[in-house]
């Protein structure tokens, strides 16, 4: 698990989340106040204007995982997702991290450095 997710602010502007969207790595944009998770956005429209506020485009139901949750559980939701990422979230929905497999769907990510 990635246990400092990078982030934009709840209030992020769709010009913010199309600026990280842009890298090919990043396959989702965790929009968090603080630790209070208030979304996930994997795409924005077109006509979506830059200064619109990306919570507007937040993915309905997120794929999300407690912490607790079994490595075997984790990976089979990270594989079955089409993204690669689950979030993971305490029962406050919290943000605690991000699973992310590679690009390959053979193991987790790992954290830089």
């Amino acid at each position: 698990m990635l246990r400092n997710p990078k982030t934009l602010r709840g209030d992020a502007s769709v010009a913010e989340v199309r600026e990280q969207l842009a890298n090919p790595k990043v396959q989702m944009v965790l929009l968090a106040d603080g630790r209070a998770f208030r979304g996930a956005v994997t795409a924005v429209p077109e006509e979506a204007a830059p200064r619109e506020l990306a919570l507007d485009y937040v993915e309905d139901n997120p794929e999300t995982i407690p912490a607790d949750a079994s490595a075997d559980e984790a990976f089979a939701r990270a594989a079955a997702s089409p993204n690669r990422r689950v979030i993971v979230v305490d029962d406050d929905d919290n943000l605690l991290g991000l699973l992310c497999l590679n690009a390959s769907r053979t193991g987790f990510c790992q954290t830089p450095g």
